[in-house]
């Protein structure tokens, strides 16, 4: 097997493995909502990010099924597009669930307005990214007839994409805490729920390694590391949930009853209500 053919089987491989994994735990979060009866938003933008990785997951195969080294056709062409497209929307798709799960777990305080501003920031960003990179691969069609195909855009989209990566990453670290601080919660639970959205932080290094091969026009590693970064979002956005019916299950198991979990306030949790908040943040 040669060396470029290997690339894609492992690329095949590798995004089917983490991509399968993602859908099975973000179908089973929001099947577990639906039987809970508590959607929410959080669980919209959830949708959406799984919807997105399927698609990836679709694309993939039509993009790699083409050898690298031959004359591409619309198949690869058309998944390339739908490679970069879902790429965008299941990653920021996936912070504002977690965004979302802000929101709803705030009190009507400065943390709930600032959340919601962050909300129609990460909205612009995605918007900004999706409208930059379509126009710049559509005005430049020579790239369609380039092997290995990939629309190489300048390295400024790159960089501007680690700086939105990292602030998004941030905010949806400090709120949290800033949440935690403020909520009436015992030790092991405070580290257990930051320690959820310190997630999203690793989806900021990965952003740091997918610019590098962003900026070296490593089609393996770039499809790769971008794959990788948007699954992980997704992956993060439905511990929270998951995280909540483990500590219910062994909760249950320790012979507490489901009425005195709900009566004693668990944690922030997209499922079980937040203890009051301190209206003076």
């Amino acid at each position: 097997m040669s060396g470029a053919h290997s690339s894609v089987w492992g690329l095949q491989v590798s995004i089917t493995i983490v991509h399968t994994c993602t859908i099975v735990l973000t179908s089973w979060r929001l099947w577990y909502k639906i039987i809970q009866q508590c959607w929410w938003w959080e669980d919209v933008w959830a949708a959406i990010a799984l919807v997105a990785t399927i698609i990836c997951e679709v694309s993939i195969w039509i993009f790699s099924g083409t050898p690298m080294d031959s004359k591409t056709g619309d198949g690869p062409v058309i998944a390339s597009w739908l490679l970069m497209i879902n790429f965008t929307i299941g990653l920021w798709s996936s912070r504002l669930s977690m965004l979302c799960s802000i929101i709803r777990l705030s009190s009507p305080t400065r943390i709930r307005t600032v959340a919601y501003w962050a909300a129609a920031a990460f909205g612009a960003v995605a918007i900004a990214l999706l409208v930059c990179k379509g126009w710049f691969c559509a005005s430049h069609h020579d790239w369609e007839g380039i092997t290995p195909l990939s629309c190489s855009l300048p390295s400024s989209v790159g960089i501007a994409q680690v700086i939105a990566d990292f602030l998004s990453g941030m905010i949806l670290v400090i709120l949290p805490a800033q949440i935690l601080h403020r909520a009436k919660l015992p030790r092991n639970q405070r580290i257990m729920i930051l320690s959820v959205f310190s997630g999203s932080l690793i989806t900021t290094l990965l952003s740091i390694v997918h610019a590098v091969f962003f900026i070296q026009a490593d089609v393996i590693l770039k499809i790769l590391t971008a794959q990788l970064e948007m699954t992980i979002s997704v992956i993060v956005c439905d511990l929270l949930p998951i995280v909540t019916c483990l500590y219910k299950f062994l909760r249950s198991k320790d012979d507490f009853s489901h009425r005195r979990y709900s009566a004693g306030s668990m944690f922030l949790t997209t499922i079980v209500d937040m203890p009051p908040l301190d209206s003076h943040a």
